[in-house]
């Protein structure tokens, strides 16, 4: 019957509609495989135009469904205070972003497992913004200060396989302060 929808779930997933960005993402897989030696040129081009001619999941699947997961970027968690303070323990594995406008952000990384890599953009104006790490933490701070202070107060790990905490971020009239699980927050 015209106009009734799937039943199931994974039916409704197969005809959902693709937007611009799942097309590119597909190509960007496309392309990757092509450069990975998986595919010839030949098998690239005919892919790369079925993907761009799909109107729907289920027509895209044959031209990428063999390559690996089609995975959508994650977006950053945000944390933004303005003339306040919040205080969080941000979700594991997804990049950061911390902005404190005359306030405060104070983020708990302490349980960023073994291993991970995590991006911390930190940028205050007249604010702060406190990163705890763990014990076991590698801190590489890449951002930039302006009338402000950007301080490390973590010791080098003692062992190797800790989780990366890479900062970027601007400080302008504010500061960023990383401290380790012992010390306690000011």
């Amino acid at each position: 019957m015209v106009g009734t929808l799937p039943e199931r779930s994974t039916e409704i997933a197969a005809v959902t509609r693709l937007s611009d960005a799942d097309r590119e993402q597909a190509v960007a897989l496309l392309n990757d495989a092509v450069a990975d030696g998986r595919l010839t040129w030949q098998e690239h081009g005919e892919r790369v135009e079925l993907a761009w001619s799909a109107r729907t999941r289920d027509q895209l699947a044959p031209s990428v469904g063999d390559l690996g997961p089609l995975l959508r970027p994650v977006r950053p968690q945000r944390v933004v205070a303005t003339a306040s303070k919040i205080v969080r323990r941000p979700e594991p594995g997804r990049r950061i972003e911390a902005r404190s406008l005359f306030g405060a952000v104070y983020l708990d990384l302490t349980e960023v497992a073994d291993g991970d890599e995590l991006h911390v953009d930190a940028s205050s104006f007249g604010g702060k913004v406190v990163l705890t790490v763990g014990p076991n933490a590698t801190v590489i701070d890449e951002g930039t200060a302006v009338l402000a202070k950007r301080k490390i107060l973590v010791r080098a790990p003692e062992t190797e396989g800790g989780p990366l905490i890479r900062i970027t971020g601007r400080s302008t009239l504010g500061h960023l302060k990383v401290l380790g699980r012992s010390h306690r927050r000011r």
